[in-house]
Order: structure tokens, then sequence, then C-alpha cells
């Protein structure tokens, strides 16, 4: 980045929720170090607060999901847009950075855009999985995309969109992990034991949908793996209670220990991971275990993904899609079974050739998002502001 400059810099942001609030106080703690006088303002959370950061609303004000809240507190959502924009544009800012919040943000990074402010858009919208459409919405509204897959940057070397790879800010967090059994001495369980952790997910519905079918599956396995013991690392207190008492109400009797943010010590302990599709199996891939991978839609969301053609990726886990070939097992829809599951994780598990030939491919993707994406994200940043990258 080029060296301090002495005109104070304004640069505003928007963050919608928590992962995008970590990713803010990336980003401006390095954009700091050249422009320490910078002013930055905008929408964000307590860590991009803790940086200096001055939100002018609560970011629990854009962290509304599942469609009928968003319905529901689509009035305010609108209100909050166009008052933003209206200070945005009042105050003239060097750059504009939306941080992932594509719903809110494009539209409004558009708008800027069109009225000469700079615009960066930080994580790519899904457009090489579904709804492709919306590449249109990032076509002349953007000076430069920032994306966390390198992937996502060949899709759009064909189009308009200026994006750049500057990998993946988890990457960096568990660049030096726990081995397993460090991992297992700061779990207080046993150094030898066999260990399956299931990671049914974070969202109500999909805890809903995988956990009975997931204890399921540990159970079948704990038949054949003498001394199984079965980890359930949960997001937070709400998710743990839901599990728990899909857990009582199964009967089963499992060597169980489930915890709640204790995600990256759990699956460093474990020799295979059952996990739901989603940012949990890039955890899984960046800490290089064995896995197999399942996600089982509603029944409406499965009618609506079929019949409008909205699924365009081969794949749905990002190891797979990172390496563009099929590295782990996705088991999807009606094949999400007990019977399928452990029949594929006890697979794995016994023929230990398998899981080593993933782990290796886990370590050479793992080496490839590991770039300091906040310094590369602060440079792009930085080169938006100075003119070396132009609309």
């Amino acid at each position: 980045m080029p060296s301090v400059i002495n005109k104070p810099l304004k640069i505003m942001l928007v963050a919608g929720e928590h992962s995008g609030d970590i990713l803010g106080a990336g980003l401006i703690n390095r954009l700091k170090k050249s422009y320490p006088n910078a002013e930055f303002s905008g929408i964000g959370g307590p860590r991009m607060l803790a940086e200096g950061f001055q939100s002018f609303y609560p970011m629990s004000k854009l962290s509304v999901f599942g469609l009928f809240e968003v319905i529901k507190h689509l009035p305010e959502l609108l209100t909050i847009r166009k008052n933003l924009k209206q200070r945005i544009l009042q105050q003239k800012p060097d750059v504009f950075i939306g941080i992932d919040a594509p719903d809110f943000n494009l539209k409004l990074e558009h708008d800027l855009f069109k009225q000469g402010v700079k615009t960066v858009h930080y994580v790519s919208p899904t457009v090489w999985a579904w709804r492709p459409k919306r590449i249109k919405k990032l076509i002349g509204s953007l000076s430069a995309l920032l994306c966390i897959f390198p992937f996502e940057e060949k899709y759009f070397e064909k189009t308009p969109v200026p994006a750049y790879f500057i990998g993946h800010p988890l990457a960096d967090q568990y660049k030096n992990h726990l081995e397993t059994l460090a991992a297992r001495k700061a779990l207080g369980i046993k150094r030898e034991q066999p260990m399956l952790t299931i990671m049914p997910g974070s969202r109500v519905g999909e805890l809903e949908r995988h956990s009975q079918i997931f204890l399921e599956a540990a159970k079948i396995c704990s038949e054949s793996i003498p001394n199984l013991k079965i980890l359930v690392p949960m997001a937070d207190q709400g998710t743990a209670d839901i599990f728990s008492d899909i857990y009582k109400k199964s009967g089963f009797l499992l060597d169980l220990d489930m915890r709640v943010r204790a995600a990256n010590e759990m699956i460093a302990a474990s020799n295979i991971v059952l996990v739901a599709s989603g940012t949990a199996t890039l955890e899984v891939m960046l800490l290089k275990k064995p896995m197999v991978v399942a996600y089982k839609l509603s029944a409406l969301t499965t009618w609506v993904f079929k019949t409008f053609n909205l699924l365009k990726a081969p794949y749905v886990s990002m190891p797979n899609l990172i390496a563009g070939k099929e590295i782990v097992k996705e088991i999807l829809h009606k094949n999400v079974t007990s019977e399928i599951l452990s029949e594929e994780l006890l697979r794995i598990y016994q023929d230990k050739n398998i899981g080593e030939n993933m782990v290796n491919e886990f370590s050479k993707m793992k080496t490839q998002l590991t770039c300091d994406a906040s310094t590369q994200a602060a440079n792009i940043v930085s080169k938006v502001i100075t003119g070396e990258i132009s609309s």
C-alpha cells in the first residue's frame, strides 16, 4: 500500500451480520496502518466499533433472516438504506465498502456508484451457484469486487465485473491450528478413543432436518466402532438447547459430548466429521479432517429449486467447489438417510487411504486460500482510493 498521506480519508462501510463484522474489523485494522487519520463510519458491529468505527445504526437492524422476517422488517430496512444513501452522498467518502449482505448492499452500491462514489463489495454474491442473473447488479456498480475463493475470480474473468481474489480470512485464522492430541487434551478427552464429530447445522431448520438422522448415523457407527465418542459443537446456547431436546427424544444412549463454541477443538480432535453443507465444511477442510457432507432441504425449497432451475453449481460443499472436482462425498436431499451416511462414514474410517488422500487435497487448498486476506483487501481498497484501480 502507499505511504502515509496527510489528507484524512472518509471510508464508509456496511456490514450486516457477525461474519461481516469480523471482515470489516480486519480491513479497518489494516487500512489504519496506511491511513491512521482516516474516519470510518457506516453500519457495523462490536469488532468494527473496537477499531474506532462509528455506526449510524445498530448492525442488528440488518441481521434479518428468513423470507417472512425480511418481509416484516422490509419497510424499516428500506428506510435505513434510503437515509444512509443520503448521508453517504452528503459526506462524499473516498470509498464505500459493502461487506457481504448483498440484498442490502448491492442496490446501495449501484446508486452510489452512479453518483460518482467509488465502491467496493467484499465477498462475492454466490451468482456462480444460484440466481446467476444477479450478476447484472454487479456490472456497472463497483470499482472492485473482493473474492474469497479463487474460482470466483475465474468466474468473473469473462464479465465486466472487476473481481480480485484476496484469500479467505478463515484460512488465515486457521493457519496454525490445533493438532489432534493437543485438541483432545484441551477438551479433556482420551488420547486414543475414536471420535466422530457431527455438525447438523447452525440454523433452526437445519437442526430440525438433520439432527435426528445424524444421531441415527452416529448410533450405527458406534455399533461398528468400539468406544466411539460423539462430539457435537454448537454455535450458541439456543441451538444447543434445540439439539439437546432432539437427542433426548431420540432415546439413544451414546457417548456424546456437546459443547457451545468449541467447533475448532472438536473438529481438530476428531477422526472423521459428518457435517451439514455450509461454512462448516470449510472449517473442517482447513483443520484437515476427513468428512462426509450432507444436506436436506425443506420440501418447499426443493420444489422451488427444481422448478425454476436455480441451482447452477456442480457441487454444494466448499472443498469440492474450490477443487473443481469431488474430493468429499456429498449426500443430498432424499439420499440423506442414516444408512447411507453411516455406510460412507464407516468406509472412510476403515480405509485409511481414503482419509489420507482427502487430507492431502485439503492441505493444497488451505495453502491456496491462506493469503492474509485482510491485507490483500486493504491493498485493493487503497488502489481504488488512489485511482490505481479505476472504474
